[in-house]
This record gives C-alpha cells, structure tokens and sequence, in this order.
C-alpha cells in the first residue's frame, strides 16, 4: 500500500504544472486579442486625426477645404488601405471642414 501511495503522491507535483499552463494560456490568448483591438482602434484613430490635420493644412495654404478625398491624398501624399478601411469624406461648403468618417472593414 505504501508503494501506491508514494506513486500516486509523485505524480501530483508532476501535474501542477500542466494544470497550471492550462489555465494560464487562454488569459494569454485572451490579452493578445485585446492588445490587436487596440492597435487597430489606434491606426484607425490615427488615420482620423492625419485626415482632419491634413483638411486644415489645405485650408490654410488655399483658403478653402479639399474638394475631395483624392486632393487631400495627392497634396500630402497620405495612403489609405482601403483593404482595410472605408474613408467618407462629405463636402458641404468651401469654407467648412468636411465631414470625415473612417471605418475598419470587415475582415
């Protein structure tokens, strides 16, 4: 009986940690999803904020706002994936910034 206990005493220890990798790993799955949200929040956010900069630096120098998205790109040589996100830019006036809306797509 002694012998099964010393076994079965021996095999505990070895097994601790595998629980323990067990239970560690989807924690581990779980916080490299959230850090991938919040670097695609970023560069979204990102494009945003190089967008409206972008309107403002035309306003300045020209007097009025892009006409449209492709002015805006080709004067401050700005690359929009467009895999990756979709980009409106609604002109209502010359002397008002546009309104800008950038969306990620879905994958």
């Amino acid at each position: 009986m002694t012998k099964r206990n010393k076994h079965g005493a021996g095999l505990l220890p070895g097994l601790l940690p595998v629980l323990a990798a067990a239970a560690v790993l989807p924690l581990f799955f779980a916080a490299l999803g959230e850090l991938d949200a919040g670097r695609k929040a970023e560069e979204l956010h990102r494009l945003d904020r190089v967008l409206r900069r972008g309107c403002a630096a035309f306003y300045a120098e020209e007097g009025v706002y892009p006409p449209d998205l492709a002015a805006l790109e080709e004067r401050y040589a700005i690359r929009i994936d467009d895999q990756r996100f979709s980009v409106f830019y609604t002109v209502t006036a010359e002397n008002l910034m546009p309104d800008i809306t950038v969306l990620e797509r879905s994958p």
